[in-house]
């Protein structure tokens, strides 16, 4: 084992399973209260902070309800709605005591939750997935698929529940 290779740079096998920085993308699928309440677990046991992480697509999309507002108002608006949905999720799914920072970006899903990757460097990763296949799957990929491949720490995927 290469004690340098640890999450985080830990450098004893002690640290090895606690995770300081933890990043939970958010898609607001029925999939990612599962996927926080198990981010808030890692977090409680080992005393962590979650980073959750929304990505904008479409400003435009039903989720934000920006539909009715002028076309200058609606990129901040859908990050206020954004906003406010993170951290409702927050509210929803951790204990009053994880910390929690909330992160809003715009463009394509992978390449800003990599982004914010970098920027966080966390030690572990957990993410739902919205179990998408077929030929949906195979034109536009999976941004959790990815994400295991090529993150550079642990990722904990929480499947999409058997109908």
């Amino acid at each position: 084992m290469q004690w340098n290779r640890l999450p985080g740079n830990r450098t004893s096998v002690n640290d090895a399973g606690k995770f300081d920085r933890i990043l939970l993308p958010v898609d607001f699928s029925s999939q990612c209260d599962i996927a926080a309440r198990h981010a808030a677990w890692f977090a409680t046991v080992g005393g962590g902070t979650v980073h959750l992480v929304h990505v904008i697509v479409n400003p435009l999309d039903d989720v934000y309800q920006t539909h009715t507002l002028p076309p200058l108002k609606v990129v901040d608006a859908a990050e206020d709605t954004a906003r406010l949905l993170l951290r409702q999720v927050a509210d929803r799914c951790f204990p009053a005591t994880v910390p929690r920072v909330l992160h809003v970006r715009h463009g394509d899903p992978y390449e800003k939750i990599l982004a914010v990757v970098e920027e966080v460097r966390p030690d572990l990763i957990v993410l739902s997935t919205r179990g998408r296949g077929g030929l949906a799957h195979l034109v536009i990929g999976s941004v959790a698929e990815k994400l295991v491949r090529h993150a550079p720490c642990p990722v904990f995927v929480v499947p999409r529940p058997r109908s």
